[in-house]
């Protein structure tokens, strides 16, 4: 036996060795925890839910056997963190970071992930909705606010990050509380609105307390919450004001569901300690925060009383409607029509000869096809008359109208190359991008570590490689090197398969 299979055994042993640790937990132990809990948060390190992971794992370390390591991980609102989760196996190591945030969000969306799927373990605080405005103004309580929307000549504005966020939602509700008409206006993020506030350019913004720490200029009108806060005891609650309003951003933890009573019970203990820790206390003052923990039971109801509330608001909103219209031509046909129009255009600039085909023009119009398809799908995207937001198709389009102009000018140069006439059959090229496809389907549900293997050892043997030393070596040590560069280095968790998780 020579080096090369020596080395190809070696590998086999290693890559079965990894099997054994994902799949079957050889050599991760038996008992809870036995290696660190990731905290994924959906938003950028610095903002609120990030602020009190790192605060949450800090104060762990007291109690908890192994470390809580916060992992970010934003976009689409929290959907990817979402997901990220529900990719991973259900053994109590991947915790969520979840905000009052999500529950819009989810039915925003429409995406496929849904709350159902997640197990709600503690909420920890409550961040109370404030009304905010610039000192200019010289509104001092709520019966200033309303005397303003009475008496102007124009209607009042309020401003705040997203449409259809809890904070817009925050705003519809306090309007039909105080009796009062105004306009919306998304600023997109905190940080811009608050800007526009210092320049007083609305009359309100909703958000929370912390949000104007060290800003001067602006003061809090008045919280929704049932009592006052350490850190503002001068701001007035809606209630002090006659006004029955409580609403307030809550901030906790979930793990997918599936996961061992061990491992809930474990971290719901771990995090009952640190709400009863001192340093948390002090960090509830600090970020003007109520210390709010709930145990799974009366988590879980309040996201249930919540979801019938955020529906009824959002369809309010009109955020609820469908956001794509239906062809009245079946999506299949549209695709046969183009295609068939493109080729037809592309014979005619080669002068109705099929010898002037070549690869780069099949190419370009295979791209131009696939793009004016696509385009076509954009026309069909619809925005509710009530809703201030940039059309979803924008983007979309400048990408599409990106690739038809690159798919034109590849087809126009092509003249000037040399002629590499088309073969009649798809050959093996064809076969390897549908082996590719099959691959990229199959990975979801069985997972990277025993599709990708196979998909390298059949690529090779079509395109002639017969050394099976080799060929063990290149499969199965891509994948070694695959899970330590991604798992272990970039901490980004290859998918396991559905099957499995």
């Amino acid at each position: 036996m020579n080096v090369k299979n020596y080395i190809a055994g070696i590998v086999l042993v290693f890559y079965f060795g990894l099997l054994g640790y994902l799949y079957l937990g050889i050599g991760q132990g038996k008992t809870y925890p036995a290696k660190p809990i990731s905290i994924i948060v959906h938003s950028k390190p610095g903002s609120a839910i990030d602020y009190m992971a790192r605060k949450v794992a800090e104060i762990a370390r007291k109690y908890s056997d192994v470390a809580f390591v916060v992992e970010n991980r934003s976009g689409t609102q929290g959907l990817v963190a979402m997901q990220h989760v529900l990719d991973m196996k259900a053994d109590g190591y991947t915790l969520l970071g979840v905000t009052k945030s999500f529950v819009s969000t989810v039915m925003v969306n429409k995406s496929k992930v849904s709350l159902d799927d997640f197990l709600f373990i503690a909420n920890m605080v409550s961040d109370p909705e404030a009304l905010i405005s610039n000192k200019e103004r010289n509104f001092t309580s709520l019966s200033d606010i309303i005397e303003d929307a009475s008496s102007g000549e124009t209607t009042q504005v309020w401003i705040g990050p997203g449409t259809g966020s809890r904070d817009h939602l925050m705003a519809m509700k306090t309007w039909e509380t105080l009796g009062i008409n105004a306009t919306w206006i998304d600023y997109k993020s905190g940080p811009q609105s608050i800007l526009a506030m210092l320049r007083n350019e609305s009359a309100v913004y909703v958000g929370n307390p912390a949000d104007i720490k060290g800003k001067t200029d602006l003061a809090v009108i008045s919280i929704a919450s049932d009592k006052r806060l350490n850190a503002l005891p001068d701001v007035p609650t809606f209630k002090e004001q006659g006004y029955d309003l409580n609403e307030s951003m809550w901030r906790g933890f979930a793990f997918k569901k599936g996961v061992p009573e061990e491992a809930r019970e474990y971290v719901t203990k771990v995090l009952q300690d640190v709400v009863n820790d001192e340093e948390w206390k002090n960090y509830c003052n600090e970020t003007a925060v109520f210390s709010s923990f709930e145990k799974q039971e009366e988590f879980t109801k309040r996201i249930v009383q919540e979801t019938v509330e955020t529906d009824h608001y959002l369809n309010k909103a009109g955020l609820l409607v469908s956001y794509v219209n239906k062809s009245s031509i079946h999506l299949l046909i549209v695709f046969l029509i183009v295609v068939s129009v493109v080729f037809l255009l592309l014979f005619a600039f080669n002068k109705f000869s099929r010898r002037e085909f070549n690869y780069d023009q099949v190419i370009g119009a295979s791209i131009l096809s696939f793009s004016l398809f696509f385009y076509f799908q954009t026309t069909l995207f619809q925005i509710p008359e009530t809703v201030n937001i940039t059309s979803p198709a924008l983007i979309p389009r400048i990408w599409i109208i990106t690739l038809v102009f690159l798919s034109v000018i590849l087809i126009i140069q092509s003249k000037t190359k040399r002629k590499q006439p088309v073969k009649a059959t798809p050959g093996t090229v064809l076969i390897i991008i549908a082996l590719l496809l099959a691959y990229l389907f199959a990975m979801q549900w069985i997972g990277y570590f025993f599709t990708t293997p196979v998909f390298i050892l059949a690529a090779m043997y079509l395109l002639k490689y017969r050394k099976a030393a080799f060929m063990t070596i290149n499969a199965f040590g891509f994948v070694l090197f695959s899970y330590f560069v991604f798992n272990k280095l970039l901490h980004i968790d290859l998918p396991l398969g559905w099957w499995f998780i």
